[in-house]
């Protein structure tokens, strides 16, 4: 045992040559991918045919070979196959069904390492610093781990560390999926250029605790204006005294996880109301501020013992330009309206298409809003064949001379699809339509800003 531990630390450290085994295994990787690829586009165009049986298996493989590595090499292959888990809208199930394993697969860090970085950031032994530090920690992610401590004046804490090294492995990693788009880039409409460069400044920003910490005090000052929302939630405070760019000293809030339907129960609120408070919170977020945090699955969803609930780990958060809040607000207006014209324009706004590739937009939106497709019955659907729509549909989407995804949009996306599988999930009496409905009303009746006017975002910087 003590062999194989001894082993995985090394393929995980960052010495030049475990980087360099590092970076060949996912070479491997991207390689094998790229193999499957093209076999199964080759399988769709009738060329060479391969059953659905087989195409699973294939996928399956794939996924458990990344998993593998991911288990191996940790750090940031592990958050990468966790979002990926979560796009069940664009990758296959056979995928995601393998990638989500990656959400539990995070073994602690040694005592020792975490002790010698909270030392280091420190510039002294952390007993000049702290009163206690428990050996255990309370959690063990991707990029980094928490530790309960108490401060020297006595009060608890949760002191979040980033693993040594981290920021070494999480560039090859980096380094190696910027690869892995660029090669794919040339097959999709979309910028896969631009979708690295959102996943990029993601996971650095997980890295940077300080920013963390911004992110976290921001939070709490936008969800504070709505006082019957701010009355059921918590955030923690920041220890600023204790907090560097590499640990994060917060406020020690004890409860229960949100999915834990037993301790829940014991606390004496119902699931369902929980969860409809942590999704107005995260609606708030997304549709007032557009500054939000972007991972609202149930790890960090906490329930104190009066029933109210603490958001967690702000290390994934995001701030949409409000250019391109205003862009999304026109294109949920186009998309209810049926209006291509605006629903071309809008995508001009937000930066994602040039002036040039309007027209196409608009004949794309035109066969989207096609009155014949309009209001069905579930029995109609049924019955209709969409293999002459979409052919239509794919071939306007060949015509288009640009697509670019504009900043913010992935991880808002992204935030959107894990809060509504969360509430599926663990609210199944909780109509998503009755807590999602009234955010998105009056959004939509807010301001916007004319669609067309003025210079198309296409970069903006990032703030927390």
């Amino acid at each position: 045992m003590r062999k194989i531990g001894w082993m995985r630390g090394w393929l995980a450290g960052t010495s030049g040559l475990a980087l360099a085994v590092r970076a060949a295994v996912l070479l491997g990787l991207i390689a094998r991918g790229a193999a499957l690829y093209g076999r199964l586009r080759l399988a769709g165009r009738g060329v060479w045919p391969l059953h659905d049986a087989a195409r699973e298996l294939r996928l399956r493989r794939f996924a458990l070979r990344f998993v593998a590595a991911a288990t191996r090499f940790r750090g940031g292959l592990i958050k990468l196959g966790q979002v990926a888990s979560l796009r069940v809208e664009v990758l296959p199930e056979a995928l995601t069904g393998e990638l989500v394993r990656l959400q539990d697969r995070v073994d602690p860090h040694p005592f020792e390492e975490i002790v010698q970085r909270i030392e280091r950031e420190y510039g002294a032994p952390w007993t000049e610093r702290l009163a206690e530090l428990a050996r255990d920690p309370i959690a063990a992610a991707s990029l980094g781990q928490v530790h309960a401590a108490r401060a020297r004046d006595g009060r608890r804490l949760a002191l979040k560390v980033l693993y040594p090294g981290i920021e070494r492995s999480v560039g090859v990693d980096l380094a190696m999926t910027r690869l892995a788009l660029w090669l794919f880039d040339f097959v999709t409409v979309a910028d896969l250029g631009e979708v690295y460069r959102q996943l990029r400044d993601a996971i650095r920003g997980e890295m940077d605790y300080l920013r963390e910490g911004r992110a976290a005090e921001e939070v709490a000052r936008n969800l504070s204006v709505d006082r019957e929302l701010w009355s059921h939630l918590r955030i923690p405070a920041i220890d600023w005294q204790l907090t560097t760019r590499r640990v994060l000293a917060m406020e020690f809030i004890e409860g229960v996880k949100i999915n834990d339907a037993a301790a829940v129960e014991r606390v004496g609120v119902s699931r369902d109301d929980l969860v409809a408070w942590a999704g107005r919170a995260f609606l708030h977020m997304m549709f007032r501020d557009g500054f939000f945090h972007c991972d609202p699955h149930p790890g960090n969803l906490i329930v104190d013992e009066w029933g109210r609930i603490a958001i967690i780990d702000f290390g994934m958060n995001e701030r949409l330009d409000p250019r391109v809040l205003a862009a999304v607000r026109d294109h949920l207006r186009a998309s209810v309206t049926r209006d291509p014209a605006l629903y071309a324009r809008s995508l001009v706004s937000a930066g994602a298409i040039d002036p040039g590739d309007v027209p196409v937009v608009e004949e794309i939106a035109a066969l989207a809003f096609a009155p014949e497709l309009y209001n069905l019955t579930p029995q109609e659907v049924a019955g209709l064949d969409f293999s002459l729509h979409f052919r239509r549909m794919r071939e306007q989407l060949e015509k288009l001379g640009t697509f670019r995804l504009p900043p913010g949009i992935v991880m808002w996306s992204r935030a959107l699809s894990v809060l509504y599988g969360l509430v599926v999930e663990l609210a199944p009496g909780l109509r998503p339509l009755d807590l999602f409905g009234p955010y998105v009303l009056e959004f939509l009746q807010g301001p916007a800003t004319p669609s067309g006017q003025g210079e198309p975002v296409h970069r903006t910087a990032r703030s927390g």
